[in-house]
């Protein structure tokens, strides 16, 4: 079981708890969603919202999603494995469709630009220069633009060869 655990403007606390099954689920408090799925051979696990991302290491992780109803939403993969067998070869972005005017700018740790584009089409394949990057950590900005309102989302990819 899972306690989600909501702070408001008032900085009053609500409590509500979810079930945790293999399909996921969503649950939605105060206008804001939460959403988590059981991953498959996944390295990594992550709850993010605007003030906080945490990532622990599991097998078979729980990804969790917070995600202001107000918002844009994405749902950028944080795990690339350009390996060749067709799981997580290019890093996906779900929904990003949905932004046809959309921005993606990947990061090294030092901070230099590895990869830009406008308009993502779920095709990154973790290379740079056309040869593949080392194994790491590397961190992103997608911008997203729609009806002349745009909204951006921060985080983290994690590239395992």
């Amino acid at each position: 079981m899972l306690t989600l655990l909501t702070v408001g403007a008032s900085y009053g606390q609500g409590i509500s708890a979810e079930v945790i099954n293999a399909a996921g689920n969503s649950h939605t408090q105060n206008n804001i969603t939460y959403e988590w799925s059981v991953g498959e051979m996944t390295v990594v696990e992550t709850m993010e919202n605007s003030r906080l991302s945490l990532t622990n290491g599991f097998l078979q992780p729980v990804v969790i999603g917070f995600f202001n109803n107000n918002v844009y939403k994405v749902f950028p993969i944080n795990i690339l494995t350009p390996n060749g067998d067709g799981i997580n070869d290019t890093w996906v972005i779900k929904d990003i469709e949905k932004y046809p005017d959309n921005e993606i700018t990947i990061f090294d740790r030092s901070g230099r630009t590895i990869h830009h584009v406008i308009n993502y089409q779920n095709d990154w394949m973790g290379y740079l220069k056309g040869k593949p990057l080392e194994e790491g950590t590397y961190y992103y900005i997608i911008k997203l633009r729609k009806n002349n309102k745009a909204d951006h989302i921060k985080g983290f990819i994690t590239i395992v060869n």
